[in-house]
């Protein structure tokens, strides 16, 4: 009887265990863009990722030894106003532990390991006040050093969504906005760590 029990509370912890990986994960960031000024210019944006262990992210990160930065590059302006409409931009998330990121040289966000490679496909930037904005799109991540963490079937359609602001106060100079937002998968990415039935049973066999 006792063996019964524990296997069926062992079912229980079983199904329980993946709707509480259902934690919302995204990867948050704060940073500075450039953007263009007419239609088929590019926009740039560099950001540090600041979830810093109070956030759950997607992937493990190690924040403790490791920087984290998020880059998105040539990302065109290819119609719309005065919601910007934006196409297939570049985006990299990178892992640094040599050199601290710094807005006045973009380069340092760049020099670390490409963990996540993708494409930003669709962006709308939309300035609701002069100072005051959002933008929203999807990314698909296509390469990087931890692809393999993510499953073939979840690395597609991530939600891209960030506020804007265009008061000086937060804007870096030689930069035109400050992006404060996160990217998203459809569903959290739950790690195939879970035991099978059958490796359970066998964990109770006496």
């Amino acid at each position: 009887m006792k063996r019964m029990q524990s296997l069926l509370l062992a079912a229980v912890v079983l199904a329980v265990v993946p709707v509480a990986a259902q934690a919302q994960q995204f990867f948050d960031f704060n940073g500075q863009a450039r953007v263009p000024a007419q239609v088929g210019g590019t926009l740039t944006m560099y950001s540090i990722v600041t979830n810093n262990n109070q956030v759950p992210t997607p992937i493990p990160l190690d924040f403790a030894n490791f920087q984290y930065t998020l880059v998105v590059t040539n990302l065109t302006w290819v119609a719309g106003s005065p919601t910007q409409q934006y196409l297939n931009g570049a985006i990299v998330l990178y892992e640094d532990n040599a050199t601290p990121a710094d807005y006045s040289n973009p380069a340092t966000f760049t020099d670390g390991t490409q963990i996540l490679i993708g494409v930003l496909r669709t962006l709308n930037r939309t300035l609701v006040l002069p100072t005051l904005g959002t933008a929203n799109g999807l990314t698909d991540w296509t390469g990087g050093t931890q692809i393999a963490l993510i499953s073939p079937s979840d690395r597609l359609g991530w939600a891209f969504v960030t506020g804007i602001s265009r008061r000086p106060e937060f804007v870096v100079a030689g930069y035109d906005e400050n992006w404060d937002g996160k990217v998203e998968p459809q569903s959290p990415i739950i790690p195939n760590e879970l035991k099978s039935w059958g490796r359970v049973k066998g964990d109770y066999q006496p």
